[in-house]
């Protein structure tokens, strides 16, 4: 029993968040079904649904699904309410051409903004569903919107309620998750074996999923910051930063290209992974400041490392000993120096974003 306990909270645990998002979606359901019955609406489930749309994982996420829910059925029962009332559709022909009427406009306008993908699909329940045809479009288009605002309402409010998540906070995760994957390719991408390459392939594909999930935050953050729901720093910087950071490690990586192994004296060209190593250890130390909320730490290894590794490059120049290199190996010396000079410039940048958030908490 004790073992079956531990594996139990165990999962709990790793599921956590999940289980959260389960909770607050089960809650909206089923608040949204009580206040649905107790109004008596005719037809209460578009509010569960909406409800159950709505709640998102975090405040952010839950304002922008209710906005786009609320303001794209009330352009499609208005709309589809004006072509009801223009165009009889008794008959199948009919029906067609106040259907062709209703659905073009509303999906070219759902082509332009997701948030009105929902649009077309209300023009379409206002003139060929039942409850339309029986109520009349005006009295449809009333019950439907008050269906609709109850389930964005009751959505948010158990979002903000309910064990809240702030997509501000995820933001900070997020962005410590991407500054450790980046940590690790460097650390791979200096390995320079062929293990090595095909888990830098892997770290590169993770990288890019994790700022993608960062841009979705950004903007659920930047909601929760206008609706005065988190006042935290304007994470955008943050964003523009990493991913300044991940074409760094790219361009580095197109530089340093295959391993050195072909050439014959390899002390011509100067070592470059301290500087890496230095620059991983700088980036985690980044990612525990971010997750953590404490300032970040101000050291000068990597700006040390790189002052080397360009003293290495002036020395070796000034000893001509470059003249007999192949010129592709002249262009991975001074191209890694490049960009590992940009690396260092847009890490410097980012110690200061975050002891911007570390100044804020």
């Amino acid at each position: 029993m004790s073992r079956w306990w531990s594996v139990s909270v165990s999962w709990m645990a790793r599921n956590r968040s999940k289980l959260v998002h389960a909770l607050r979606m089960t809650a909206s359901t089923l608040a949204t079904f009580a206040l649905a019955e107790v109004l008596d609406l005719p037809q209460g489930f578009w509010a569960v649904i909406t409800a159950l749309i709505v709640t998102q994982s975090n405040v952010g996420g839950s304002l922008k699904a209710a906005l786009d829910r609320f303001v794209g059925s009330l352009v499609g029962v208005a709309y589809g309410g004006v072509v009801a009332m223009l165009i009889p559709h008794t008959d199948g022909l009919a029906r067609a051409a106040a259907l062709l009427a209703a659905v073009a406009p509303l999906s070219y306008l759902a082509a332009k903004s997701a948030g009105f993908r929902i649009a077309p699909i209300t023009a379409i329940i206002v003139l060929l569903g039942s409850a339309g045809a029986s109520l009349g479009p005006l009295s449809f288009a009333t019950d439907r919107m008050l269906e609709v605002g109850l389930g964005c309402i009751v959505g948010i409010l158990v979002s903000l309620l309910v064990v809240p998540a702030r997509a501000s906070r995820s933001v900070l995760e997020t962005a410590a998750e991407v500054a450790r994957l980046l940590a690790d390719q460097l650390d791979r991408l200096a390995g320079a074996d062929d293990a090595s390459q095909a888990a830098m392939n892997r770290l590169a594909v993770r990288t890019r999923q994790a700022l993608t999930r960062l841009e979705t935050l950004v903007g659920e953050a930047a909601r929760e910051r206008r609706s005065r729901l988190a006042d935290m720093p304007d994470p955008d910087p943050l964003l523009r930063t990493l991913m300044r950071l991940r074409h760094d490690v790219v361009m580095l990586r197109r530089a340093v290209g295959e391993p050195r192994q072909d050439v014959a004296d390899r002390d011509v060209c100067p070592d470059w992974t301290p500087v890496a190593a230095a620059g991983a250890a700088t980036l985690r130390g980044l990612a525990d400041a971010l997750a953590t909320g404490r300032p970040p730490d101000r050291s000068t290894a990597l700006a040390d490392a790189l002052a080397a590794y360009r003293t290495s490059i002036d020395r070796t120049r000034a000893e001509r000993r470059t003249r007999d290199l192949p010129t592709d190996w002249l262009w991975r010396m001074f191209g890694t120096g490049f960009a590992l000079e940009q690396f260092r410039r847009n890490l410097d940048d980012l110690v200061e974003r975050t002891a911007d958030f570390a100044a804020h908490g």
